[in-house]
């Protein structure tokens, strides 16, 4: 989560939105979270059962979590992946597909 805070921070002046969203922890533990990552971007919570069913079929996470997207300004998915990578190169490049100006 730090790495797309980071991430955000970086970049929302070139219009990066990113926006969590968390349909397994309960309540306390997602403010937990948040607060002590920093997080300033939104989020979403909704542990409903169309909840994970969107995630787990409309955006094909298969039941892992966390799943990073990278969403271009027409709506299309640029990458998606599983977990964090250190310094996070992945999602310097889709960000770069997407159309941003990245420092590599």
């Amino acid at each position: 989560m730090c790495h797309l805070q980071k991430l955000y921070e970086k970049y929302k002046d070139q219009g990066l939105v990113v926006l969590g969203f968390n349909c397994i922890d309960n309540k306390g533990i997602t403010k937990s979270l948040l607060r002590e990552n920093g997080v300033t971007f939104p989020n979403i919570r909704e542990v409903s059962r169309i909840a994970w069913k969107v995630l787990d079929k409309g955006y094909k996470a298969d039941g892992g979590v966390p799943v990073s997207y990278i969403i271009d300004r027409e709506g299309k998915v640029v990458d998606a992946w599983y977990g964090y990578e250190e310094g996070h190169p992945r999602a310097l490049a889709a960000l770069k597909k997407a159309g941003l100006n990245v420092e590599e």
